[in-house]
């Protein structure tokens, strides 16, 4: 498996992905991405911007992920506390291809980003998930975060917020 920056051409095959999720998450009833939201026009700003990545195995686009060292907005509140109040690397928008998902690759995401992380001197990650996104919570909680307190993100919507130290 490779992880690389998006391309426009992927653009496709990401929101594929990102419909799989919305899919399963409304078969769980979790209300997560179910307003629309993430769609093209988000695929192709995060693209432009320079924060998506995918994971590519030799024949296909696998996972995606959303990649940022900017301050988060909807981070500057939390009910709750952050372990530190320090740059850190978001992650958001994980989504697994469902033929290869339970397979330990979203894990991969998170080892690339703290690879990044460590490449720009940024010692932390944090990421958010719906409380009822218990697959989410469990790769989260497996892969070292700790959970801080609930953040609200678009449209005031509550998720959990976890960060773990580098």
């Amino acid at each position: 498996m490779e992880i690389r920056l998006a391309q426009r051409e992927d653009s496709d095959s990401i929101l594929k992905i990102i419909h799989q999720a919305q899919t399963y998450l409304r078969e769980q009833n979790i209300p997560q991405w179910q307003n629309g939201y993430p769609n093209m026009d988000t695929v192709i700003q995060d693209i432009e911007s320079n924060r998506n990545y995918v994971m590519w195995d030799e024949s296909k686009i696998v996972g995606t992920c959303i990649l940022s060292f900017d301050r988060d907005p909807y981070y500057e509140v939390i009910e709750g506390k952050w372990l530190a109040d320090e740059p850190y690397v978001v992650i958001h928008r994980i989504a697994i291809d469902t033929t290869v998902k339970g397979k330990g690759l979203a894990a991969s995401f998170f080892k690339f980003a703290e690879l990044q992380a460590k490449e720009k001197g940024v010692n932390y990650m944090r990421i958010d998930t719906h409380e009822l996104n218990q697959s989410m919570r469990k790769c989260i909680e497996k892969n070292g975060f700790k959970e801080c307190g609930i953040v609200y993100v678009m449209d005031h919507a509550p998720r959990i917020g976890y960060e773990r130290e580098i």
